[in-house]
């Protein structure tokens, strides 16, 4: 092409209204905004320039005026913030650079270049939010869809970009090569962009706070620098900030900077994730949000990826389950899960586990490569997908008498491939009082095998082996008659306990036609929990016994052995950049006279991670302190009447009331259980 067309080119571009940049340019790109406030950055280049943000209201006015200076110390990046705007207002800006007293446009000044500050009220809005994680150039189908949806907010997720060093000068051309792309670039000079960080872009594969201590300087720069944020960490380490829409509230939470740096604020013999610092101010956060709805985004997953690498929650389970529990103490509604990472989209509803049902989304990946071992087994699982080019949507709807909250998975295509809506009343704590509160199952067997629990017919049981029911033998009204020549017992499809639970009570009465004879190997069972695999994907447990009461013969022959097992997580010492690990523990004994087991019994066995406890008939009969405390393994089902394979050691007799809690009961609600029924006739206020 000869240089007298490029020039003739070049006119007609810029008498059509676009401005060239050139090719080492980025943005502009649109930060955080507020109510009163905007932010934006630009780079025009490998140049030190004087620039001027000119912003100007609907009718043409201008508002404001701020200068910025692109430096070698910052990669040229510019960073621009306005101050003094009307909330709920659209602006349009322009860039200029001031050489000699002279401005020159080098972006903006067209309708395209605009932003739109945040409403004062929550109710009365639409917002529409984009999370995305994983990113690289095959990522750009999805930067064209994005485009079409109206976006108030685009969040990343982390690993964006794929960064891999430590290198300041690879580190800021990664960033910008990103930004650069150009469908991007077209989305998020009117859409506002926040981010949060995972491995790749901290440094290296599965870093943590202390493996990456020597790469931390330099991404966190380099993240700085090419993010148009109001706050980073708490200025000087990490990155964690949060973005209030009105009606929905994104906190980017750091899962990076701090981890493995030293001990947990909730407890001190296990590794921090988040730093007490960037804890204090999450829990503060969540408790002044006036959002209906709150989203927790992080660049890894709230849960056990299942492989070699330590980057989830699972290895932090201390840290995840002190903020769950804190959000389901202080009662705070709407709060919703985010993760990325690991190449899988993947949906779990954890069941009232904040006092609601607490929703769980994994975005990943953006781009073409997935991952599909990473699809695993969890027992909250609901729906996963792998394949390429994934989003997720957020449209906090505020316009309703009830607020609505619609989740959508889409793809590079523009294809939905789930969508979930939830209402705000959905969302909010709704704890009973009594004996009903935290029960998670209850089964009566009062003419049905149904659960009568809040999780509902997840927990429906299924009759195994010709067991039947009875109308009117039980201890309280009908009850479930099981032949252990039959092999027959009642299985329970789904959990019912939260995942790695730190405590739990699990109730039954019992009457034996016969029990394991003395002098034999034979076993039996009350109830054991397993690992069901419903969803039929990889690296589940085989075992999963948290839960397991049986007999088994001892050395009296007028005496039976009620013991009791479990299987719970290892906790790993503080900067041991180690995953937990399983162990069994148990059996724990109980001898007790083979006669009271001819007549209905009570046994409740209740656990605290600490120790179990052995109730029989209303009173402690013994208590076993656990060699190595710590809270429950994966598991995922229940036998009633048998243990975790189903047929062999079956319960021979009937077995009625049986009932769990996600809590260990006291002595004088499992006294009352005993002597006045089942659980939802003892709730209370």
């Amino acid at each position: 092409m000869t240089k007298q067309l490029i020039g003739l080119m070049i006119l007609f571009m810029m008498g059509s209204g676009v401005i060239l940049h050139a090719e080492d340019s980025a943005g502009p790109f649109v930060g955080t905004l507020t109510t009163t406030d905007a932010h934006l950055l630009y780079r025009p280049g490998n140049k030190a320039a004087k620039l001027r943000l000119t912003v100007q209201d609907e009718k043409g006015r201008k508002v404001g005026a701020v200068d910025s200076t692109s430096e070698a110390e910052h990669d040229f990046v510019a960073k621009f913030h306005v101050a003094g705007l009307n909330p709920g207002s659209t602006y349009q800006y322009k860039i200029e650079t001031i050489e000699d007293g002279s401005a020159k446009l080098v972006a903006g000044g067209t309708a395209d270049y605009h932003f739109t500050t945040v409403p004062e009220q929550r109710s009365g809005q639409v917002t529409n939010v984009a999370f995305i994680s994983c990113v690289n150039d095959t990522t750009d189908p999805v930067w064209e869809q994005m485009g079409k949806l109206n976006l108030d907010l685009l969040c990343f997720g982390g690993d964006t970009p794929y960064a891999d060093t430590g290198d300041l000068a690879d580190l800021r051309n990664k960033h910008r090569h990103l930004l650069q792309r150009p469908a991007l670039a077209d989305l998020c000079k009117s859409v506002p962009l926040a981010g949060t960080w995972d491995d790749h872009d901290f440094g290296k594969n599965n870093a943590n706070g202390k493996s990456a201590a020597d790469l931390k300087e330099n991404t966190r720069r380099s993240f700085v620098e090419y993010r148009a944020q109001g706050k980073f960490g708490n200025g000087d380490e990490g990155i964690y900030q949060k973005v209030d829409k009105g009606a929905i509230e994104v906190f980017l939470l750091d899962a990076r900077w701090f981890s493995q740096t030293g001990p947990s604020p909730v407890d001190p013999n296990q590794s921090t994730c988040f730093g007490t610092e960037q804890w204090n101010w999450l829990l503060e956060s969540l408790r002044a949000s006036k959002a209906p709805f709150k989203v927790l985004l992080q660049g890894q997953i709230w849960q056990d990826k299942k492989n070699r690498e330590t980057d989830d929650m699972y290895t932090y389970y201390a840290e995840r389950d002190a903020l769950f529990d804190f959000i389901k103490k202080e009662r705070i509604p709407g709060v919703v899960l985010v993760g990325g990472d690991i190449h899988v989209s993947r949906y779990l509803t954890h069941s009232q586990r904040v006092g609601y049902d607490l929703q769980d989304f994994i975005i990943s990946p953006g781009h073409t490569s997935v991952i599909p071992s990473l699809d695993v087994y969890h027992q909250d699982l609901e729906w996963s997908r792998v394949e390429p080019n994934q989003f997720l949507t957020m449209t906090a709807d505020t316009t309703k008498d009830v607020p609505v909250l619609t989740v959508k998975f889409m793809d590079g295509s523009g294809q939905v491939n789930l969508a979930k809506t939830f209402s705000h009343d959905q969302l909010r704590p709704n704890t009973d009082g009594g004996l009903a509160k935290d029960l998670r199952a209850y089964w009566s067997f009062d003419g049905d095998a149904t659960n009568h629990s809040k999780l509902g017919k997840r927990l429906d049981g299924k009759l195994e082996g010709g067991a039947s029911l009875v109308n009117s033998q039980g201890a309280r009204g009908g009850a479930l008659r099981l032949s252990r020549a039959d092999n027959q017992y009642l299985s329970v499809p789904r959990a019912m306990l939260d995942d790695n639970a730190n405590a739990y009570t699990a109730s039954s009465w019992v009457k034996a036609a016969s029990l394991p004879d003395h002098g034999s190997a034979d076993r039996s069972f009350i109830l054991e929990t397993k690992v069901n695999n419903h969803c039929k994907l990889p690296n589940a447990l085989s075992t999963g016994y948290a839960v397991s009461v049986g007999f088994r013969e001892c050395d009296d022959p007028d005496k039976i052995n009620l013991q009791l097992y479990t299987q719970t997580l290892v906790p790993q010492p503080v900067g041991s950049q180690n995953a937990p690990v399983t162990k069994s523990q148990g059996g724990f004994d109980c001898l007790l006279d083979r006669s009271l087991f001819s007549d209905w019994t009570h046994v409740a066995v209740t656990f605290d991670s600490k120790r179990l406890q052995l109730f029989i008939n209303g009173a402690l009969a013994k208590t076993f302190a656990l060699p190595t405390p710590g809270p429950i393994a994966e598991n995922g089902g229940l036998v009633i009447g048998g243990h975790r394979a189903g047929e062999g050691r079956n319960f021979d007799g009937m077995i009625d009331e049986v009932a769990i809690w996600n809590r260990p009961l006291s002595a004088t609600e499992i006294e009352q259980v005993y002597n006045n029924g089942s659980p939802l006739s003892l709730s209370a206020d």
